[in-house]
């Protein structure tokens, strides 16, 4: 199992070994955002509600590499099929926005771990995604759609891994 965080992101991952050298992965990593606010109209003494949502949930699988240990020190290379959900809410002056996100795409990432024990390590992975995405958006005036291509830039992970 890994279990992975950064400063937004909190990810769990369990590998399946096939070899020595080799392992199947299957992430899954989610963020969430919730913010309960009002705002007041300063000329009418009016108050809305502003809360924000936005939550996120990505999934992985792909296959893990690894290379020779060299003493206690592991290093790998991750190639992986992703697919990701996240949705948008934002409350402003009576109305709201909504949006959400789907996408599709290959990430890859190489990482390094430092065995603590043989069953504990830690360390963390650096990893960059391409693919499609597909965008909706809707308020209480207008509906917009559309599709494009993501990038999403290096990530860095830090990690802590448990073997059994």
């Amino acid at each position: 199992m890994q279990f992975g965080g950064s400063a937004d992101l909190v990810s769990l991952g369990v590998l399946r070994f096939t070899s020595p050298r080799g392992a199947w992965l299957l992430d899954v990593s989610s963020d969430a955002t919730v913010l309960d606010a009002k705002q007041t109209n300063t000329l009418s003494a009016t108050t809305y509600s502003a809360d924000r949502q936005f939550l996120s949930v990505n999934v992985r699988l792909g296959r893990r590499f690894y290379q020779v240990p060299r003493r206690r020190v592991l290093s790998f290379e991750t190639v992986a099929v992703e697919g990701g959900l996240s949705d948008q809410m934002v409350d402003f002056a009576g109305s709201n926005l909504r949006q959400t996100n789907t996408n599709f795409g290959v990430h890859g990432e190489v990482g390094g771990a430092y065995m603590l024990t043989g069953g504990v390590s830690l360390g963390g992975t650096a990893g960059i995604s391409v693919g499609r995405f597909k965008f909706k958006a809707h308020d209480s005036v207008s509906t917009t759609d559309g599709n494009g291509w993501y990038v999403d830039g290096i990530r860095v992970l830090f990690a802590l891994g448990l073997y059994f």
